[in-house]
């Protein structure tokens, strides 16, 4: 903006004592024999022979909005790292899911429907490769394909991938996250034919793209040029390599003002754009854009948006600054906030949680129908109140740390990403701003105001079920809410510094490659110096639920024993409120540790005078059964 059924999707492995570097956990199979193999490490690093493969993109396309229409070419230099000798490439066609035969998850409406993506002169090393579009339409999962290679691509091997496409922009207006915006704008997102991650867990990224679930991307590079009517701007991943070629030289004079720039300078006006001097005037703007070492590229497209831009000091340490920019429709409600906005975030971001410079030289948010993110990029729907474009502009900017720059897989852990892009928006809006409301705009209320009234395994299953097999309600709240919970009480528990000292540390060893989940499991173990297999355990591989209850008390001179049972499993910070028969409040919280090896606990809280009541204080969590969260004191 992501579940025993575990051992029958995980065949699980005790983890030998002749691997131990770790406190033992179940290990699935896949990652005990990548330590073996010596691409994972049981201490959470990269191994000394981890690898991943790369690829770099020159891609050449032509957008036609009255036909609402892309076409293009792309020549794909490819590179295996890896050990293995690959027969075939396996292709990410999403575009494929607007197939009206396509498995989808969520509902869409007619809009959303297209003829798929075509491909033509697919060429391998300059030799022309079969290929059938109708097969691939009719197959199981036409958003994955499998492109044969004339001669098989050898371990530490190179090929050269040539092809053409087009394809139809979906009209769908239910916040998705590509197509039309409206008659003279779009977003185009999963546009381009892309190889897939070959990883050294599961080999071939084959999981089917369903609408609700995301993405998988290896780090390439990218020169793209895009290739757009008269009047049209765009916007993309990276940086504008030609802007002189394209921008008027009001436009260009005032971009150039914004890269130094600490507030916010008009680029394109309503005043700019009526009297034609945003763009240069020609039949055709060919926009180019390159950008190195990302999971994607996507950018959006217009000939009557506003644009603001402005930067911002991102590394105290080198005084390195970043671009920050937003191109949005002229009638808005509170879009013209969102370069301010998303420029505070990142210098939140970058100095304080997570404190990770942006690593990026450009973010841009373009006012689409979705709700998503890209490297440097955002598609952002134009919010109902100010609180929530907020929230949502820190929670897609957020994504820049997960699963950008460390390249989680989101189609299979959800959590790896959204649960910290919850988190980190959390910590921002609560930080930078005072939300009017903020039950209503930011986690725990926004993300878990389902989590109360559903019942039942189906919001309980454990985070670590792979994302692309739930629908929700699970799939929502495994990926958002519940891993945002888990990784604030893992904050509780470790306490500021060492958490953040081990978030660091975790990004640095998998900044630019693909972390699985005990990768991440075993980073903070280590990294903290904690044996944190329970907590792993019964957050993430286990049915629980968030369940505390107060279970009884006893009164000694100068302190109250509270007895308090955890009766969901989680481990949660117990927060206590004390009510004195004065009128005045007490507040205690205690750390989750508490809850290790246990499930029931005594905890002493030093009072001087008499106790009316104590009460469990939900703030920042939620409590399924709120009823046993009061105790009289007698």
């Amino acid at each position: 903006m992501a579940r025993n059924l575990f051992s029958l999707i995980f065949p699980l492995f005790f983890l030998a004592p002749t691997l131990s570097a770790q406190p033992a956990l179940y290990l699935p199979r896949e990652f005990q024999q990548a330590v073996e193999k010596g691409t994972r490490a049981l201490a959470g690093q990269p191994g000394p022979r981890y690898w991943q493969n790369s690829a770099s993109y020159r891609i050449d396309a032509k957008v036609k909005p009255a036909d609402k229409r892309i076409e293009g070419r792309a020549e794909i230099t490819y590179v295996n790292n890896s050990p293995d000798t690959l027969w075939a490439l396996s292709l990410k066609l999403i575009q494929n899911v607007h197939l009206l035969q396509a498995r989808r998850a969520s509902y869409v409406d007619p809009g959303f429907y297209t003829q798929g993506i075509s491909l033509s002169n697919v060429r391998v090393d300059k030799q022309p490769v079969d290929w059938n579009d109708g097969a691939v339409f009719q197959s199981e999962d036409p958003t994955n394909a499998w492109l044969s290679l004339p001669a098989p691509l050898l371990p530490g091997a190179g090929l050269q991938l040539e092809l053409e496409w087009n394809y139809q922009l979906q009209t769908s207006k239910l916040e998705h996250r590509e197509g039309m915006v409206d008659e003279s704008a779009l977003f185009a997102a999963y546009w381009y034919p892309r190889i897939a991650v070959y990883d050294d867990i599961s080999g071939w990224d084959r999981i089917p793209h369903n609408v609700q679930t995301e993405f998988y991307g290896d780090f390439n590079d990218y020169d793209v040029t895009v290739r757009v009517p008269p009047g049209f701007a765009v916007w993309a991943t990276g940086e504008l390599a030609n802007a002189e070629e394209v921008l008027s030289p009001l436009a260009l004079e005032r971009l150039l003002l914004s890269y130094e720039s600490d507030t916010v300078v008009p680029i394109f006006t309503r005043e700019t754009l009526a009297a034609g001097q945003a763009v240069q005037p020609a039949e055709e703007l060919a926009w180019r854009f390159t950008a190195e070492n990302v999971t994607d590229f996507a950018f959006g497209a217009s000939d009557h948006y506003r644009w603001d831009a402005a930067s911002i000091t991102v590394d105290s340490a080198t005084g390195r600054r970043a671009s920050v920019q937003a191109a949005y429709q002229p009638e808005t409600r509170d879009f013209d906030e969102v370069a301010e906005i998303a420029r505070a975030c990142i210098g939140y971001f970058s100095t304080k949680k997570p404190g990770i410079p942006y690593p990026y030289p450009t973010m841009t948010v373009f006012n689409g129908h979705g709700q998503m993110e890209f490297p440097m990029m955002v598609n952002d729907v134009d919010m109902y109140t100010l609180d929530d474009t907020r929230a949502l502009t820190a929670h897609e900017v957020a994504h820049t740390y997960f699963p950008f720059l460390t390249g989680t897989n989101e189609s299979a852990y959800a959590w790896m990403d959204e649960g910290w892009a919850t988190l980190l928006e959390f910590f921002a809006c609560t930080e930078l701003y005072t939300l009017e409301n903020p039950e209503q705009s930011i986690y725990p209320g926004y993300y878990l105001r389902n989590y109360v009234g559903i019942k039942g395994a189906e919001v309980d299953v454990p985070m670590l079920t792979p994302s692309h097999q739930l629908l929700p309600p699970a799939y929502q709240l495994n990926s958002y809410g519940k891993p945002a919970a888990a990784y604030l009480s893992l904050y509780n528990l470790l306490q500021e510094d060492t958490f953040l000292d081990c978030v660091r540390e975790y990004v640095e060893r998998w900044r630019g490659k693909h972390p699985q989940p005990y990768d991440f499991f075993f980073t903070i173990s280590e990294c903290s110096g904690q044996d944190l297999s329970w907590f792993w355990q019964r957050w993430f591989m286990e049915f629980h639920a968030m369940d505390l209850a107060l279970a009884g008390y006893r009164q000694e001179e100068g302190a109250l024993f509270v007895t308090v049972r955890n009766d969901g499993g989680l481990p949660l910070p117990v927060p206590l409120e004390v009510e004195m028969e004065d009128g005045s409040t007490r507040y205690f919280r205690f750390s989750p540790i508490v809850w290790e090896g246990n499930s029931e606990v005594e905890l002493e809280l030093p009072l001087e005078g008499a106790a009316r009541s104590v009460y469990l204080v939900w703030k920042d969590f939620r409590d399924v059964d709120p009823e046993d969260d009061r105790l009289e004191v007698k």
